[in-house]
């Protein structure tokens, strides 16, 4: 039972949204023509997954930015992100220790384990 106020509407309209999805198919067509070139010897493998990236990005970007609204709600969505941002960085430099002295740890722990029989 919510009634709607006299404010606008922020987000995009349903043109926006059918474009979105048209530019979307179209990549998902780039795609695969680009694997079936592979597939024919056109392009390199790595050409082509060089593409494929750069197409899995482009649908990415429209997907949050229009699906998710992310171009319409960044000033709210801000102050999310930048702080989950910088923990994910302080994680990744305090756990990084254990992940490259960790596996160095045990090799040097197996020639002295040998030693002793």
């Amino acid at each position: 039972m919510s009634e709607h106020s006299g404010a606008e509407h922020h987000g995009p309209s349903l043109k926006a949204y059918y474009v979105v999805f048209a530019a979307l198919c179209v990549f998902t067509v780039v795609s695969f023509v680009v694997n079936a070139m592979v597939y024919g010897e056109i392009i390199s493998a790595h050409a082509s997954m060089a593409i494929i990236m750069a197409v899995a990005i482009c649908k990415a970007t429209l997907v949050g930015m229009f699906f998710m609204h992310l171009k319409y709600e960044w000033s709210k969505l801000y102050f999310l992100i930048v702080p989950v941002a910088v923990l994910c960085v302080m994680m990744m430099i305090v756990l990084m220790p254990d992940g490259v002295v960790g596996w160095h740890a045990d090799d040097q722990a197996a020639p002295a384990a040998a030693e002793k029989k």
